[in-house]
């Protein structure tokens, strides 16, 4: 009964096995049912029902291809010779699949596609070469980057051809659109040489994509389809602020012992005769007056994006940075074991001069550097 059991697992494991292969082959997977016939023949090299399969399978598989090459040779046009070198390469791997197997069926006949693979190789290259270098005599961003990706296509075929390598950097040039950032005071104030050398270390060489360059620094001869300005329009410094707060800080410390009584007044003993005794506390003070220094810089503007080919605004967005100077300091008067630890930190401490107007407004250009930055990277998908 058991072996009856297996003998049926077996034979629909087997079924299973073959009937997956069938499937593929009849709905025209030729390829997928071929590998998976070569790979049970490797076990059982005389399995009927897959060496079926593999001859219909790669019968059809081969009529399908060269069917496909005639009508593309037929259609004439320059464009097919990259699909016909993909096809005559997959009917060599085809083959090479077969060849695995210790004995191929005689009915599977090998054919040698060197010759038309390396033909179609080389006019596929000298179509994608040709066709890339009249893009680029079209001008214009898109054709430019179209023609990169033809050239890509003849280093795909050789990886030395003609100067295929000076023309995809024609290419890259032709493909690539510049944006320029800029920085325009519209506040009517003089600002500071040093605020726009802050604002202009911004980091943008990791902003550009593919096809987008960005600049700080204008170059001669250089044509920018963006200009990203960062319109100034306030700059405002707050007045010098001083804040005294006074508090009180108590603490309770050891001030000796008491003892304990019993009830007739005298002092009570533990179990080896000691007094017992209990510590004494008492509150000690300290009158804390901190002194706040406050000060405060506000830069701020639009962000605004333009398409100097089309003249476009693109996007207009509002930019602020700030820049704070706090100091504090404190005087006391009292026990300064009444201090908590945080305000000891701070005994000794004096009030300091006050930044001048033109370093918090310095500072605000660092701030207002890493602002624009976060800015330009949320944005960076608008520019083409």
């Amino acid at each position: 009964m058991k072996q009856a059991i297996l003998f049926a697992l077996l034979a629909a494991f087997i079924f299973t096995g073959c009937s997956s292969a069938r499937k593929k082959m009849l709905k025209g997977n030729y390829d997928a049912a071929i590998r998976k016939s070569v790979n049970k023949l490797k076990k059982k090299p005389n399995n009927y029902k897959y060496l079926d399969i593999l001859e219909t399978s790669f019968t059809k598989a081969t009529q399908r291809d060269n069917e496909r090459i005639e009508f593309l040779r037929k259609e004439g046009t320059p464009d097919v010779w990259d699909d016909i070198f993909g096809i005559y390469s997959r009917m060599k791997r085809r083959q090479e699949v077969v060849k695995t197997l210790p004995n191929p069926p005689r009915s599977i006949k090998i054919v040698n596609y060197d010759d038309e693979i390396i033909s179609a190789k080389k006019k596929a290259a000298e179509y994608f070469y040709i066709h890339g270098k009249s893009l680029l005599e079209k001008g214009g961003r898109e054709n430019g980057r179209s023609a990169y990706y033809d050239f890509m296509k003849v280093k795909k075929y050789y990886a030395e051809y003609k100067d295929v390598d000076q023309q995809m950097n024609n290419a890259k040039f032709a493909g690539t659109s510049n944006a320029i950032f800029k920085m325009q005071n519209t506040t009517g104030l003089i600002i500071h040489e040093g605020f726009q050398k802050e604002l202009l270390k911004i980091t943008v060489a990791d902003l550009g994509g593919q096809w987008i360059q960005y600049y700080l620094n204008e170059q001669e001869g250089l044509y920018y389809d963006y200009t990203i300005a960062l319109n100034l329009k306030t700059i405002d410094v707050s007045p010098e602020s001083i804040k005294e707060r006074a508090r009180i800080e108590r603490k309770k410390v050891r001030d000796g012992w008491d003892y304990v009584l019993d009830e007739k007044g005298n002092v009570m003993k533990d179990s080896l005769g000691n007094d017992i005794k209990i510590p004494k506390y008492k509150e000690i003070t300290c009158e804390v007056i901190e002194i706040t220094q406050a000060k405060e810089s506000v830069v701020g503007g639009v962000l605004e994006y333009q398409n100097n080919r089309s003249g476009q605004l693109i996007k207009s967005e509002p930019i602020m940075a700030q820049s704070c100077f706090h100091h504090v300091s404190i005087r006391t008067n009292g026990n300064l074991e009444a201090l908590s630890d945080e305000t000891k930190n701070l005994v000794g401490s004096q009030q300091i001069p006050f930044p001048p107007d033109p370093d918090m407004i310095l500072q605000s250009a660092g701030v207002l550097k890493e602002v624009t930055r976060g800015i330009l990277v949320q944005n960076k998908k608008i520019l083409k």
